[in-house]
């Protein structure tokens, strides 16, 4: 299954993914999403989460979040690389065993030569042992889905001068991934034989000039995606072209102004034993010119935006949003931010959507969001970090399905989700980290399937010595219900990680395991999820 990305009680198509800064989606997919399995978290360098409705820098879909994936870049030797592998165990919690049913293994190359840098990225990854379905009867071994991915990267940079470089990418994800089948009589999943086969391929433009008071960046991008599934010969094609052209200029230290315009085109084909959707059937293409100020000081910081959205559906749409903070100092490392924010937000309907609509609706209005945030975050000096935040948020002219009709329609009415974030870091010694969140989420039960009310998570490291560490992770989520009505029981799970650096850092050995008390859970109701397992691998630098 495609992995969830629930944000203050959203979902997926609440959420913009971007690979470093570039929006990644399938048009293809009903929630116009991204499926964060084409990814290979050997390929990432680190993850960005930003909460709340950014729209207005970040256009569609940025209701609830952005997650904003940035890869790994050329290093400045002339050559250097990686190589990284790992085995594990892949065993549900009512089936354990230590069979190596998972091994990955990628190679980065990198360097700098003169004006050019340059990165080549490739991963291969393997698992099998776990079969999707639970089955009825839990003692009973259902066959194994395996799943395969392959991942190839690559960045080239040119630097003709010190104030512009000019880079391009490319990279091609696929994976392959069996799944088992649904039996709407007894309302269980079952054993069958089906499979998956997703093929995504990116290629862009990134230049990016400096001047003496500002940056003009310019993100070009083309995607695809292909998905085809067996036996039933299904085939999915999404595509996407696009910019991203914007302007950062600086008046003065305290005072900065961003411009740009972006813009997309999305076209998708679909043929299926029961519909079928011709290439530019169902496309859609939108101009986005936006504008953001900010204001900075040592007391007062004031960030104001617009963006308006033109689109071939519906017209224009008109978003805003004005993020006030104020920082009181106690002392130089005691300082106290008082925050706010008032945003609105926006979701354009999907191809798939626009291509269902009724016939007697003329255009599919864009889902409209306001978004209201409090909070606060306070530092005492290096040793202690605390933050909480208030959040409200309401969802008008929501994209629903019509099951008299089978076609998409705008739903009256107006939802509301609400709820507050708060989160610790805690540093009693240079060598030890806590930290710890909890969030919770107050909606309508019948749009919270999946989303738990409550959910904390905590995590410790230690730092044995400068080259050898360990951590360990905690998480709770609420009980919730999935589809049918169905109770998913709410869980604790407690993971635990090392790691040690030899060979002159060199190489770093590193070690987990997953789920050590073997929690029987769900995160999908009749599926399978894994109990206790273990991973070795190492990673070598040179």
């Amino acid at each position: 299954q495609n992995l969830g990305y629930y944000i203050r009680g959203g979902r997926n198509k609440q959420v913009v993914v971007l690979i470093d800064g570039i929006p990644v989606s399938d048009p293809s997919s009903y929630n116009n999403d991204f499926d964060l399995r084409q990814l290979s978290i050997d390929q990432i360098e680190k993850i960005e989460v930003l909460k709340g409705a950014t729209s207005t820098l970040y256009g569609t879909g940025a209701t609830t979040g952005v997650i904003n994936i940035i890869l790994k870049k050329a290093s400045n030797k002339g050559f250097a690389g990686s190589f990284n592998t790992h085995i594990g165990t892949n065993a549900s919690q009512e089936h354990l065993n230590t069979n190596i049913n998972e091994i990955s293994s990628t190679l980065n190359l990198n360097g700098s030569v003169h004006k050019f840098d340059y990165l080549v990225s490739l991963n291969a990854l393997q698992s099998k042992g776990l079969s999707a379905a639970e089955g009825v009867d839990k003692n009973i071994s259902l066959r194994e889905d395996p799943y395969v991915r392959y991942n190839s990267l690559i960045k080239l940079g040119y630097s003709p001068t010190k104030k512009l470089r000019i880079g391009v990418f490319g990279s091609y994800d696929e994976f392959t991934s069996h799944y088992d089948g649904y039996d709407y009589i007894s309302g269980t999943y079952v054993d069958a034989d089906n499979v998956l086969k997703s093929i995504q391929k990116r290629v862009g433009v990134t230049p990016k000039f400096t001047y003496e008071k500002g940056e003009l960046t310019i993100n070009g991008f083309y995607t695809q995606v292909d998905r085809n599934i067996s036996p039933t010969s299904d085939i999915y094609k999404g595509e996407a072209l696009g910019f991203d052209v914007f302007n950062n200029y600086k008046f003065t230290n305290s005072l900065q102004m961003l411009t740009g315009i972006a813009s997309q085109y999305q076209d998708m084909y679909q043929k299926t034993a029961y519909s079928s959707i011709e290439e530019g059937s169902a496309k859609q293409h939108f101009y986005d010119p936006y504008v953001s100020l900010n204001y900075f000081s040592k007391g007062l910081n004031v960030n104001v935006g617009t963006r308006i959205n033109i689109h071939s559906e519906y017209g224009s749409h008109f978003v805003y949003n004005i993020n006030p903070s104020y920082n009181i100092y106690f002392t130089d490392t005691t300082v106290l931010k008082l925050l706010a924010s008032y945003s609105t937000a926006y979701i354009t309907p999907t191809l798939q959507e626009i291509f269902n609509k009724l016939p007697s609706i003329g255009e599919l209005k864009p889902e409209k969001d306001k978004n209201i945030e409090a909070g606060f975050d306070l530092t005492l000096t290096d040793k202690l970090n605390f933050n909480a935040v208030y959040f409200y948020r309401e969802e008008a002219d929501k994209i629903g399905y019509d099951y008299t009709t089978y076609q998409s329609i705008n739903d009256e009415g107006t939802f509301i989700a609400k709820g507050y974030e708060v989160s610790l870091q805690y540093k009693p010694i240079n060598s030890l980290v806590f930290s710890a969140n909890y969030s919770f989420i107050d909606r309508e039960e019948s749009l919270l399937l999946k989303i738990p009310k409550h959910k904390a998570n905590m995590n410790v490291l230690y730092k044995i010595n400068d080259r050898t560490n360990v951590s360990f992770n905690g998480k709770f989520v609420d009980a919730t219900k999935d589809y049918g009505n169905l109770n998913l029981p709410s869980y604790r799970i407690v993971d635990a990680f090392f790691n040690r650096k030899v060979m002159n850092d060199r190489v770093t050995l590193f070690a987990s395991v997953t789920n050590i008390f073997n929690e029987d859970f769900q995160e999908i109701a009749g599926f399978s999820t894994r109990g206790r397992n273990y991973r070795l691998g190492l990673q070598v630098n040179f």
